[in-house]
């Protein structure tokens, strides 16, 4: 390399079971770091590459002369100075966008999205489905809130238990299709089983 090169810049970030954690990445680009995440970061002169490994990252892209670029799940978000987050879910890897615009790549196809649309990608590659982002419910995961609204009750506890070391189990299965819709401050395990008590019995 010639005098006055970039070096490449490599880092991993993990969470355990807390609150998001907001970080500042090299290039300058805002990161929130949902409970129970992982990423790691590979910045040079020529590109900004991040790889969601597991869980939920928000990105609020610094703008720069590299390409930006997120890797999840074999697919390949590219932004061009927005706010976006990724979600690499068991069966899925769903991409929403709150401001600017993103590129999403799924197999040979590519796929552009507007604010306030999510595109949902099956695990297994046999489906891409665009739909309307729940903006509120996507701003709020930031703060330590989660919204929910007419999500499975199984659904619900699973994402409930990435933000505490107390885990809530079903004890009857039948109850997994229930359906819940409110808000609920993460890791507060204590107040969630009151209210699906009050409200769901």
């Amino acid at each position: 390399a010639g005098a006055g090169a970039a070096v490449a810049m490599r880092r991993r970030y993990a969470s355990a079971t807390e609150l998001p954690r907001r970080l500042t990445l090299d290039d300058g680009t805002r990161m929130i770091l949902d409970a129970d995440s992982t990423v790691t970061t590979h910045f040079d002169a020529q590109r900004r590459l991040v790889t969601l490994e597991r869980g939920r990252a928000e990105f609020a892209v610094a703008h720069a002369a590299a390409p930006f670029e997120v890797h999840a799940g074999g697919n390949v978000i590219r932004d061009t100075g927005t706010v976006f987050q990724v979600s690499k879910e068991r069966d899925a890897v769903v991409v929403g966008l709150l401001a600017g615009s993103v590129e999403v790549t799924h197999g040979q196809q590519t796929q552009a999205l507007s604010p306030a649309q999510q595109l949902r990608i099956a695990a297994d590659g046999s489906s891409a489905e665009v739909g309307a982002l729940d903006t509120q419910a996507a701003q709020a995961w930031g703060q330590g809130e989660l919204v929910f609204r007419e999500r499975r009750l199984d659904s619900l506890l699973a994402e409930m238990n990435r933000y505490s070391d107390t885990k809530l189990l079903l004890g009857d299965q039948r109850l997994a299709d229930l359906r819940i819709s409110g808000s609920f401050h993460a890791g507060d395990q204590q107040a969630l089983v009151k209210a699906l008590d009050a409200g769901w019995g």
